[in-house]
């Protein structure tokens, strides 16, 4: 912030005068109001900082329509940078690239079916606007020959740690002489921790069979509250468990709320999601990594 205090710089028979003591603050506060646009200028620079007035020109001259009531700044501004990122060659690192900029490094995968000419991508499914923007991100730069299919995921982590803890029992009575009823043989006295939560103690092989387990105890998925899923594939790889499933558009136009289920219908994972079904089905997958953690 520059310096708006300009009564310092005049002399001292000056500073006394009221009507020169206006004019340092009316002075003051231009500066001020000059600075904060010329702040407002630099950031309009760059489009991970422009406001949404520069937001709305650069969406005029990319052909995009916002929509301010359900986008949020944040959202337009990496849609802008997307649409100009578009230029060839377009490759697999290029795509790569783009997935790691709208979903973030580690969140997504891509499987390419080189013989049946498709590519999957799977990514989470916590904001739909990100999805939409890959669907139109893949019919700007995917062969025509290629087949795009999305694979919405939703992602859970379960943490299992260990504590050990050893109590001190004191008895009330020698062997011989218990008086039935009157005190307790035995009573627990103080507790100590001999190996604390946080300190790894977890071996793998517990770690894959807790993921086989959940796997196993997921029976059926309940779609928007009311739709029955039961034909489900689970695999199990190292600790991490997956199930999936598909919701045909006949069954839903769009997901938005999925419930998995074990034997008795006990709901033991609920989501809330924004996914519309605009294919004739779409292919949904649950990956629980079950990890040491506190």
């Amino acid at each position: 912030m520059p310096e708006t205090d300009l009564c310092q710089y005049w002399p001292r028979w000056f500073r006394e005068i009221l009507d020169f003591q206006a004019l340092c603050q009316t002075e003051g506060e231009e500066l001020r109001l000059m600075a904060a646009f010329l702040e407002r200028v630099r950031a309009n620079l760059f489009v991970q900082t422009m406001d949404e007035g520069t937001a709305a020109v650069w969406e005029a001259i990319l052909h995009i329509t916002p929509n301010p009531v359900t986008e949020p700044l944040s959202f337009r501004r990496d849609r802008v940078l997307n649409r100009l990122s578009m230029h060839p060659p377009f490759t697999l690192t290029f795509l790569y690239q783009r997935l790691d900029a709208l979903f973030g490094p580690g969140n997504w995968e891509v499987e390419v079916d080189y013989p049946n000419y498709t590519l999957y991508i799977e990514a989470a499914v916590e904001d739909q606007q990100y999805f939409a923007e890959m669907s139109v991100t893949m019919d700007l730069i995917k062969p025509c020959h290629i087949v795009y299919i999305s694979r919405p995921r939703v992602a859970g982590c379960l943490l299992l740690s260990e504590e050990v803890v050893k109590y001190h029992a004191r008895y009330n009575y020698i062997l011989g002489q218990w008086a039935l009823g009157r005190q307790p043989f035995a009573e627990q006295g103080e507790s100590e921790v001999v190996k604390m939560a946080s300190q790894p103690s977890i071996l793998q092989p517990l770690l894959d069979q807790a993921a086989g387990f959940v796997a196993e105890d997921i029976q059926s998925v309940r779609i928007n509250g009311s739709i029955r899923i039961t034909a489900l594939s689970r695999s199990t790889v190292g600790n991490v468990a997956s199930v999936g499933y598909r919701v045909l558009r006949e069954q839903t136009e769009e997901v938005t709320r999925i419930e998995l289920l074990d034997k008795a219908g006990t709901a033991l994972t609920t989501s809330a999601v924004s996914v519309p079904v605009t294919e004739e089905a779409v292919a949904f997958r649950h990956a629980f990594v079950v990890k040491e953690g506190s």
